[in-house]
C-alpha cells in the first residue's frame, strides 16, 4: 500500500473504530487476568522474608518459581544472569508497571496500581545502593531466596535498553528518584566536559553504547522537566552530542560504540533508532531542538544506506566509513554472538544483540509525524513490508519462539503508523498480529515470554505486549508515566 492510497488521518481511535478492530475489548480482560496472576502467584514468597516484589520468572504449569532449574538453562534469550535467576528485577518490569497503572485508570479498579505501589515501595526500601543508584538492570537484581541484592560480572549499574517509568517512582519517593537520576548522570560520565559516558557506572572510558547514552539523556531530560535545573539538560545534551560526534565524515552514520576498539566502533546498527527515539523525547522534555536535529540526521543517514532492495529488508550492520553493509558468508544461526546478522531481524531471539528493528521503525513513524519528510514516510512502508514478509515464529526453534517484546514492539509500530498516516492496512496488520500473539503466548491465564516454554520471564518483555494490546483494545495510547515506547 502506497501513501497515495492512504485515507485521511482520523486518529487511532477513529481508525480502529472504522474497521472494527478489537472494539469489544478482546485483550483487556486477558491483561487483567495476567496482572492478577502475578499478584496471586508471582510475588516473592521465598526466603526468610516475604515481599510484594514481583518475581522475574514464573512456571505457568506449577505457578511457582522454577526453583530447581539450572541458572544456565538451555534456550534462554539472554546471556549471563540477565534474567535475574531466583530473583526480582524491577527494571525488566518497567513496561508492566506502566500498563498496570493504565488498567487501573481505565477500569477504575485500583488493585493493579496498588500492586505496583507495593512493589516499588518494597524495592526502594531494599534496592538502593550506597551511592543512591538502584540495584536493577543488566548486572543487578534482588535475590528473593537470600533476601538481598545480587551482583554479577562486577555488578555495575546499567540501564539499557529500557527507559524507566520515572513518574511511578517519583510519585512514591521523589527525593530517592531524583538522587538516582542525578547520580546516574554523574557516575556514568567519565568526562563531564564532553559528555563522555560509559554504559557502566564506574566512571571510566568503557563501552559507550548508543542505547545507554540515549537512556541517560532521556532520564536527565525527564528530571529537568520536573526541576528546571539547566545543568541536567546541559549534561543530557552533552551525552547525546558525544555520541553524535562519532559519525562518518562522508556517511553521517553514527558509531554504535565509539570508545573501544571492537566491531561495534566501526558499524552503525538499528540501535541508532532506539537512541534517536530517546532524543526525540528529550527534545520534548527540554524544549531543545538540538536533540531532534541529531535524531533526524542520524536516522536519515541509516535510511540512506540501510535498505536492501533485493531482499526488501534493512541491513543489520553498516560500515560507518562508507555505508556498505557488513555481510558474512556464514551467518551464525540464531545470532549467538550477540550482534546483528546480515539483515535486521524483526524476530531476533537474542538479547542484547544491538538489533532493534521495530524500535527503529517506530522512531521513523515519530519523525514522519514531526517532519512529514519523504525518507521517513518511505521507511514506514518498507518496515511494514519487512514485518509482513518475515514469518511469525509460531513454534519454538532451539528452545525459542516469538518473544513477547517483539510482538509488542511490532504491534505498537503498526498502531503508530496507522495513527500518523491513516493507513487502514497498518491497523488490520496490528490486529492480525495481536491475534497471533494471543494464540501463541497466552496460556493458563497469563502471557508467557515466548513460544518455547510455558514460562513467564519479565526480561522477555511481556509488558511491551500488554501495552500494545491495551492500545489496540482501547483505541488510545495510555500514559506511559515516563516509559519510552
Amino acid at each position: 500500500m502506497t501513501r497515495r492510497e492512504l485515507f485521511q488521518y482520523t486518529g487511532l481511535a477513529g481508525v480502529a473504530a472504522s474497521i472494527g478492530c478489537s472494539r469489544k475489548q478482546e485483550y483487556l480482560p486477558l491483561i487483567r487476568t495476567h496482572l492478577e496472576g502475578i499478584a496471586k502467584h508471582g510475588l516473592d514468597r521465598y526466603g526468610a522474608e516475604k515481599t510484594p516484589m514481583w518475581m522475574a520468572s514464573l512456571d505457568l504449569e506449577t505457578m511457582a518459581y522454577p526453583e530447581s532449574e539450572p541458572i544456565a538453562r538451555a534456550g534462554r534469550r539472554v546471556y549471563r544472569d540477565i534474567a535475574s535467576p531466583f530473583g526480582s528485577n524491577i527494571y525488566w518490569d518497567v513496561p508492566q508497571l506502566a500498563v498496570a497503572h493504565a488498567v487501573s485508570d481505565s477500569t477504575g479498579d485500583p488493585q493493579y496500581s496498588k500492586a505496583v505501589t507495593n512493589y516499588v515501595q518494597s524495592f526502594l526500601a531494599k534496592g538502593v545502593d550506597e551511592h543512591g543508584v538502584f540495584e536493577w538492570g543488566n548486572h543487578r537484581y534482588y535475590d528473593a531466596f537470600t533476601d538481598k541484592p545480587a551482583h554479577f560480572t562486577g555488578g555495575p549499574h546499567e540501564m539499557r535498553p529500557i527507559h524507566p517509568c520515572w513518574e511511578v517512582f517519583w510519585r512514591i519517593d521523589p527525593k530517592v528518584t531524583e538522587t538516582q537520576i542525578r547520580q546516574s548522570g554523574i557516575r556514568h560520565v567519565f568526562d563531564p566536559a564532553t559528555g563522555g559516558f560509559n554504559r557502566h557506572d564506574d566512571g571510566i572510558k568503557g563501552y559507550a553504547f548508543l542505547e545507554a547514552g540515549g537512556i541517560l539523556s532521556e532520564s536527565l531530560s525527564w528530571l529537568y522537566a520536573k526541576t528546571k535545573d539547566d545543568s541536567l539538560a546541559d549534561m543530557a545534551q552533552k551525552i547525546a552530542e558525544f555520541s553524535f560526534g562519532y559519525r562518518g565524515a562522508d556517511t553521517g552514520l553514527v558509531e554504535n560504540s565509539p570508545t573501544r576498539d571492537r566491531w561495534d566502533k566501526y558499524v552503525c546498527t538499528t540501535e541508532v533508532g532506539l537512541w534517536a527515539g530517546s532524543l526525540l523525547r528529550a527534545a520534548d522534555l527540554t524544549g531543545r531542538q538540538e536533540f531532534e536535529r541529531m535524531a533526524e540526521d542520524a536516522m536519515k543517514a541509516y535510511l540512506r544506506y540501510g535498505y536492501d532492495k533485493k531482499t526488501r529488508r534493512y541491513f543489520g550492520q553498516l560500515q560507518v566509513a562508507d555505508g556498505k553493509p557488513v555481510l558474512r558468508d556464514n551467518p551464525v544461526p540464531g545470532h549467538e554472538e550477540y550482534f546483528p546478522g546480515n539483515h535486521a531481524d524483526v524476530w531476533n531471539a537474542n538479547f542484547p544483540s544491538h538489533d532493534y528493528p521495530m524500535a527503529f521503525a517506530t522512531t521513523c513513524v515519530e519523525l514522519y509525524r514531526r517532519t512529514k519528510a519523504e525518507p521517513f514516510g518511505e521507511a514506514i512502508e518498507r518496515w511494514a513490508g519487512a514485518l509482513q514478509e518475515q514469518e511469525v515464529p509460531t513454534t519454538a526453534s532451539n528452545g525459542r519462539g516469538g518473544y513477547a517484546e517483539l510482538f509488542g514492539r511490532s504491534i505498537q509500530f503498526l498502531l503508530n503508523a496507522s495513527e500518523v498516516t491513516g493507513g487502514r492496512s497498518y491497523m488490520e496488520s496490528a490486529s492480525a498480529l495481536a491475534m497471533d500473539a494471543k494464540k501463541i503466548l497466552y496460556a493458563n491465564g497469563m502471557f508467557r515470554g515466548h513460544a518455547g516454554e510455558d514460562r513467564y520471564d519479565a526480561v522477555d518483555g511481556v509488558g511491551f505486549l500488554l501495552l500494545a494490546l491495551f492500545s489496540l483494545d482501547t483505541g488510545k495510547r495510555p500514559d506511559y508515566l515516563g516509559f519510552g515506547f
